[in-house]
């Protein structure tokens, strides 16, 4: 069944998040090198979870899959700004970047935010540089939030106002 692209750019698009797309995203929630940088990394997860997690993005009404523009192949998943690039594959490569700048879009000219907040643990230094990329400002750090064996890291939430986003728009024509 073909999909409606809501937003394509050229190395991502992005559609509405189906029940369909959650055997991938398991993968994904299962892969330690992925899980490690989720909230959620010390649980297993089954289809079955992450169908009812799925769902439930869906009654958000802000749940978006990523593909891959070029193969038309799942990569990753967001809800608001919030960014899961679960394909290793397409990792530090701007895909995540380009994404962002549709689900800002999204959030700011679509739904009519005000302010955008996402967090990253201190660990995930890419999603981190991503964030401050797309124009993100650090506004609180919760520290030593996340303990993994010896080591402990900071939570870490970025926002983004929409006189801010704006701004950036207008920089930009």
């Amino acid at each position: 069944m073909e999909r409606y692209k809501r937003y394509v750019g050229e190395k991502v698009y992005l559609t509405a998040l189906e029940l369909r797309d959650a055997e991938e995203i398991t993968k994904w929630h299962n892969d330690p090198d992925v899980a490690v940088f989720l909230r959620d990394f010390r649980e297993m997860k089954s289809l079955l979870t992450i169908q009812d997690e799925v769902t439930e993005m869906i009654k958000s009404g802000e749940a978006f899959a990523i593909f891959d523009a070029a193969t038309d192949k799942l990569i990753g998943n967001s809800r608001g700004c919030s960014i899961m690039l679960g394909d290793k594959n397409y990792w530090h490569k701007g895909y995540d970047l380009e994404a962002l700048e549709f689900l800002k879009h999204f959030c700011f000219n679509v739904r009519n935010e005000n302010v955008v907040d996402v967090s990253v643990f201190s660990h995930d230094t890419r999603a981190l540089a991503c964030y401050e990329a797309a124009g993100f400002k650090r506004c609180v750090v919760y520290r030593q939030r996340l303990i993994r064996g010896r080591e402990r890291y900071d939570e870490i939430h970025l926002d983004m106002l929409a006189s801010e986003y704006f701004a950036m728009q207008n920089k930009e024509e």
